[in-house]
Parts: structure tokens; C-alpha cells; sequence
């Protein structure tokens, strides 16, 4: 996870705003980083049900991919996951007033449309439809209530 002196900072809270005809929206101010461009891994998520877009800054993209170079050349299931995710992401900075150009191969199937809620998890965050994250809040306090029966924190 980030530390205090680190470029990005932590990811807390819910945030909507509304997306222009361009496909900009804004980031919440709180979660912009300290430095300019920095490069920001998007992609469509869950794989299988591509319901919201996974916000990677560039610590946490890295650590994925340091997990998938331990793999085999050979191994066609990882290159399976490198071509899904590398079809379904973009890499994308902040412009100069703090907004993500978000591209339409990644909106429209997760139909993010006029508005968008992001929604912070720590050392990256979500971008939703609020239609879809009103669904998934629900299940998500339920799921998140047993996995905190059996966590140790």
C-alpha cells in the first residue's frame, strides 16, 4: 500500500461525477496525484463480468505485472489473461484540471454513460455506473461482513 510520501495517495470514499460528451470526468481531488502524468492502468473487471473499470496506479500495476513475468512464456492460460487484459485497458494520466478521457471500449461494457461513481479500495480504486454499484453494494456489505468473520484484523 502507498505511504505518506508516496506519489498517489490512498483511495477512501465514494465519489460521483458526471461525464461530458467528450468522455472526461473528473477524479476526486483527493485521490489526484502529487505529480503530473502520472500513468494509471484502467481495465474493464471482473474479467468474466466486466461490471466496472479497476484503477491501477502505477505501484499496483507493477506488482501485477512482476506476478505474471514469474510465469512461463509457455503457460497459455497466463497468455490468455495477458491478451484479455491487455484488449480491455488503457493507460491513461489526469489532464491539466484533474480529469480521465475514458474510452468507450472499456464504458460501454461496463455501461458507464452520463455519470460515474468512483469508489476507493485502498491502494486503487473503481470507476461504476451508479446503477450497477447501487446493485453491488448490497452483496458487497454481505460478502465483506463474512470474509470479516473469518479475517484476524
Amino acid at each position: 500500500m502507498p505511504n505518506a510520501d508516496s506519489i498517489v495517495p490512498n483511495f477512501h470514499g465514494t465519489f460521483s461525477y458526471g461525464i461530458d460528451d467528450n468522455g472526461r470526468v473528473m477524479v476526486p481531488a483527493k485521490w489526484r496525484p502529487r505529480k503530473a502524468h502520472v500513468l494509471f492502468t484502467v481495465i474493464l473487471w471482473p474479467i468474466e463480468a466486466e461490471r466496472y473499470l479497476l484503477v491501477l496506479p502505477p505501484e499496483r500495476w507493477k506488482a501485477m505485472l512482476d506476478k505474471l513475468k514469474m510465469k512461463s512464456l509457455s503457460d497459455e492460460g497466463v497468455a490468455a489473461l495477458e491478451r484479455v487484459i491487455g484488449s480491455t485497458s488503457a493507460q491513461l494520466t489526469l489532464d491539466r484540471v484533474g480529469r480521465f478521457n475514458l474510452p468507450e471500449h472499456l464504458t460501454g461494457p461496463a455501461e458507464i454513460e452520463k455519470e460515474a461513481a468512483f469508489v476507493g479500495r485502498l491502494d486503487k480504486f473503481e470507476i461504476w455506473s451508479r446503477q450497477r454499484l447501487g446493485a453491488a453494494t448490497t452483496e458487497d456489505k454481505r460478502t465483506a461482513a463474512a470474509i470479516l468473520k473469518q479475517t484476524d484484523l
